[in-house]
Parts: C-alpha cells; sequence; structure tokens
C-alpha cells in the first residue's frame, strides 16, 4: 500500500453500488439517485371541489417535504384558490392556503415589503420574494412554488437560512 503523508491509501478502490445493483462504472448517474432525491409526481389536496369549480381557480403546485419524517417522500401538492377571493401576489395566496385549506403548510415570511427576503422562493422556475411577485391573472395555467435551490429544506418551503446573510 502506498503511503502518503502518514496516511496509508489503499490501492485497491472498491466501486460504490447505486440503486441500480449493477456496477456499470464509478460515476453515477440521475437514474442513480434515491427516490427521497427524485420529485416527480404531484398529489392533489382534497377540497372537495369539482372539475367545473378547479377550471375557473388557480392552480398552484407547492412543494412539500419533512426531512424528518422518513416516510414523507417530496412531493408536489396541487392547491386550488380562487383569485377574486385572494390578494395579488403569491405570499398572499400561500397565506390563503394555510389559513383556508391546509394549516399544515410551512414557510417564511416577515415584513411582506421586499425588504428581509425571508419569503424568497422559487416561482414558476425563477426566484423571487414571494411577497413581491404577482400572481399572473390573465394566465390560468398551473404556478409551481419550491424552495430556494441549493439549499438545505427544513420543512416544505422553509430552508436553513444560516448562511443566507453570510
Amino acid at each position: 500500500m502506498p503511503v502518503r503523508n502518514n496516511l496509508v491509501f489503499s490501492s485497491m478502490i472498491q466501486p460504490r453500488i447505486f440503486s441500480n445493483a449493477v456496477p456499470r462504472d464509478i460515476n453515477p448517474t440521475y437514474a442513480d439517485l434515491g427516490d427521497i432525491a427524485k420529485v416527480n409526481y404531484t398529489e392533489e389536496f382534497d377540497q372537495g371541489l369539482t372539475d367545473e369549480q378547479k377550471a375557473n381557480m388557480k392552480r398552484i403546485d407547492i412543494y412539500r417535504s419533512n426531512p424528518n419524517d422518513p416516510d414523507d417522500k417530496p412531493k408536489y401538492m396541487t392547491y386550488h384558490i380562487e383569485l377574486d377571493k385572494c390578494g395579488p401576489m403569491f405570499l398572499d395566496a400561500l397565506i390563503k392556503i394555510k389559513d383556508e385549506i391546509d394549516p399544515t403548510l410551512s414557510f417564511r415570511r416577515s415584513c411582506r415589503e421586499g425588504i428581509c427576503g425571508s419569503c424568497s422562493m422559487n416561482i414558476d422556475g425563477r426566484h423571487h420574494l414571494a411577497c413581491l411577485c404577482a400572481i399572473p391573472k390573465d394566465n390560468m395555467e398551473k404556478s409551481v412554488i419550491s424552495p430556494l435551490m441549493y439549499m438545505f429544506v427544513l420543512k416544505d418551503l422553509v430552508v436553513d437560512m444560516s448562511h443566507f446573510y453570510a
């Protein structure tokens, strides 16, 4: 065994076996990631709405995850809201969902003026402050809300911001 700087390195490196159980090569691919890293399914929250009612409402898919619960896999939960009975910003929609539809939804908010940055999240593929990002009223397609990318998710849309302001 070669010795470098008083450390012993094994000349025989075992390749890591990924989820496909066949050691193809040492470099993993996206298919090798476990199910916990993939969010490829959406569940609809049961609001008791008919298809006709849903057609006149805004569909919002929100990332839901609880890393402390090993049985809770990340997913997108679908909610439908009436834009006439909601404020103009995505933060208003999140507050409406939490207050009236699903009280288990977790997100961070503070000033509602775009100053603090606590409501930062990924909305329709771009990073926004939810308090300043308007819901498109002319576009009734679904909107997708997820936590900031490359940050550790504490629960749902809440990320670890201990290094955010550093």
